[in-house]
């Protein structure tokens, strides 16, 4: 979902990205305000004054959504989960926890921590805008416009719609009283389901009374909320049949090799055209020196693929992203679609004894859900898969 986000910071080891439907959001919002909003409440400023009123307030409305972001991953932190990033994108941003947290109070803490900040800043943008208003009409536009979106920010976000952080709160409460992370995420979910479903509803008749952006917009919501919820119960499922195995069940231990010296077009002809392979190793005498890839060979003109070695466009053993044999299959799965690779290869005592490919985790999941498979025990594990909060 967020693929194509870039880096614009690093805060407290913590990577900020911005997805590329963060720039929409920015544009359309600075818009809507500079030409809707505060043209509507303040009479006889210049165009431009308006235009950078306005911008200026969408961008740090989005500096107090990195807070709320923060706060989440900064509790989330300080109780030993790790948070590679957070991502700012069209409907706010999300922090990306590397693992679900491992008992209700904690995910309790974490959930909260976001709609508090809101809360938090909407009470000081608030009051510094009854203070310091009086001085000067753009600052107390500004101000108060964060007081107020804060506090439905604050507002919206603990309404009970998995994932948003009431949704999860709920899902807190529920595991708390149940015992089971398992039930209590199906409890959550379901609940925002619902949600999705009511804002798509809410959003159809409101565009049917005329009022087209907005419905379309409160039916866009919706329909994220919806998918989002949804996918929560599919990580779940996913979890379950992946939780017990490591990359030594899952893996390939009879990996293709070949020489360094053999051409390209030997490679494509044998074994990704002849076998399907999307990678094979390149080895020298039981030595293997790194890995050529279905996207290492597309660089390179098909022409030159009979004079070209294998050796010569191989990603090197010491820059290919590997894996512990005993790391777990689900978290294999996860640095798989956040590197976008197609396979990689396993290490034992710095030996490589395999190679997971995506395909092999794939039709392991297809297999399970053809068999029914679930793993009652994830209710008494803690949960490991990661997971993101808005």
């Amino acid at each position: 979902m967020f693929g194509g986000s870039f880096r614009v910071a690093r805060l407290f080891g913590i990577d900020i990205e911005i997805h590329p439907s963060w720039l929409l959001i920015i544009a359309f919002l600075s818009y809507s305000l500079s030409e809707g909003l505060f043209p509507a409440r303040y009479e006889n400023w210049s165009t431009g004054t308006y235009w950078a009123v306005g911008t200026a307030s969408a961008f740090l409305l989005f500096f107090t959504v990195l807070l709320h972001e923060l706060a989440h991953a900064l509790v989330a932190k300080r109780r030993g989960l790790p948070v590679p990033r957070i991502t700012l994108f069209i409907f706010g941003g999300v922090s990306h926890l590397a693992r679900q947290p491992s008992s209700a109070g904690e995910e309790f803490q974490i959930a909260a921590a976001g709609p508090a900040t809101s809360f938090v800043i909407a009470a000081l943008t608030g009051a510094a805008g009854l203070l310091l208003g009086s001085l000067n009409q753009q600052l107390e536009a500004i101000l108060f416009y964060l007081a107020a979106v804060n506090a439905l920010l604050g507002v919206f976000n603990m309404l009970p719609g998995f994932p948003l952080d009431g949704g999860r709160v709920l899902r807190s409460i529920a595991w708390k009283r149940s015992g089971s992370f398992r039930k209590a995420t199906r409890t959550a979910a379901g609940v925002g389901e619902l949600f999705g479903y009511t804002l798509l509803g809410i959003g159809f008749f409101i565009l049917l009374g005329g009022f087209l952006l907005d419905g379309l917009w409160l039916m866009f919501i919706g329909w994220f909320l919806l998918g989002a919820a949804r996918g929560e119960a599919s990580n779940l499922q996913l979890e379950g049949v992946l939780r017990r195995l490591t990359a030594r069940d899952v893996m390939r231990a009879d990996f293709p090799t070949v020489v360094p010296g053999l051409p390209l077009s030997a490679v494509v002809d044998e074994y990704m055209v002849g076998h399907g392979e999307r990678a094979v190793m390149v080895a020298n005498g039981g030595a293997v020196l790194g890995i050529l890839t279905v996207s290492d060979v597309r660089r390179v003109p098909r022409a030159e693929w009979p004079h070209t070695p294998a050796q010569a466009v191989m990603t090197p053993r010491e820059r290919v992203i590997t894996v512990d044999a005993s790391t777990p299959a689900v978290e294999i799965l996860t640095l798989l679609g956040e590197k976008a690779l197609n396979q990689v290869p396993v290490l034992e005592d710095g030996r490589m004894v395999g190679l997971v490919t995506r395909r092999e985790i794939l039709e392991r999941l297809q297999l399970a859900e053809s068999l029914g498979e679930n793993n009652p025990a994830i209710d008494e594990e803690r949960p490991a898969a990661p997971t993101a909060i808005p």
